[in-house]
């Protein structure tokens, strides 16, 4: 991880991006102070937290990768657990639960053990949790994994509307209709380094007169596809190029992959999002950071 410096404020939700091993899970177990490094000051808030690791720890809300639960205990005493740790008054934290429980629909198990939770519920109650102390820094990782479309609406509404517009939002995913639904500055990460940062309209813009093509086939290529003058990212199962909008280009693409032996079974043409933006500006595929292309 190299040195890394982000900036955000109250009401600003930041996004980071980037495939498998670009650094985003080691920066946030770091920014939630459950990773601390020898090698350099850690600043969060104005202060090295070494001046009051406690302190900062109580304005933090952390949900990591992997939901801890005590499956024993049913979802509501968990959340209380939580909540207990954090200093807050079974009084005052009572209604933020049960209106947290509601806004994700778990306040029909809130008395169900965990251990009999799916991943998704637990992915939910983790959300409640990391909320429900009304944090100054709030730290998703991967946080809608796992989620059903109702909950993940549930969640963008939460990030959108926050309830604590006084927090700021540090998330990673690479899902790039939620990073554009709720980001307003957007981080693309690369071998431990922030290699462009901008907000969502930004870095659309960058692909404002292009469309995205994508091809899905079947089969086995004879021989790799060779094309000019269209970038394209080349995938076991589909082939996504970003092309003109007037995709005048198409018919070539197609023909050049029928000659190569593969079965073309669906086309896609719509307009390019930060995955494909990630593409162009970082040389590199969100889903795979060693991905072949087409024409190379």
């Amino acid at each position: 991880m190299q040195d890394i410096s982000l900036e955000g404020g109250p009401g600003e939700r930041i996004v980071l991006m980037g495939p498998n091993g670009s650094g985003k899970s080691t920066l946030l177990r770091s920014l939630a102070t459950e990773l601390l490094y020898p090698k350099g000051p850690l600043v969060i808030f104005g202060q090295p937290i070494f001046r009051n690791l406690q302190e900062v720890r109580r304005k933090i809300g952390f949900a990591g990768d992997h939901p801890i639960h005590l499956p024993s205990l049913t979802g509501m005493e968990n959340a209380q657990l939580f909540t207990d740790l954090y200093g807050l008054e079974r009084k005052d934290a009572g209604p933020v639960l049960e209106n947290l429980f509601a806004i994700f629909g778990l306040s029909k198990v809130k008395d169900v053990p965990v251990g009999s939770y799916s991943h998704g519920m637990k992915k939910k109650l983790q959300l409640v949790e990391s909320l429900a102390h009304n944090p100054k820094l709030i730290i998703l990782d991967e946080p809608t994994l796992g989620l059903d479309p109702s909950a993940l609406e549930a969640f963008v509404d939460s990030m959108n509307h926050n309830q604590n517009q006084d927090s700021c939002i540090v998330l990673a995913t690479n899902h790039p209709e939620l990073a554009t639904k709720v980001a307003t500055s957007v981080v693309f990460m690369v071998d431990g380094a922030i290699v462009v940062q901008g907000s969502p309209a930004e870095l659309l813009q960058r692909l404002d007169n292009e469309a995205k093509v994508e091809i899905w086939t079947s089969g086995t290529a004879g021989e790799d596809i060779v094309l000019e003058g269209i970038r394209a990212r080349v995938f076991s199962d589909r082939i996504i190029a970003n092309m003109p909008t007037d995709v005048a280009g198409l018919p070539i693409l197609m023909e050049k992959i029928l000659d190569v032996g593969l079965v073309i079974s669906k086309v896609e043409i719509t307009r390019p999002d930060l995955a494909d933006v990630f593409g162009l500006l970082t040389g590199t595929s969100l889903e795979n950071d060693h991905l072949p292309r087409a024409g190379s």
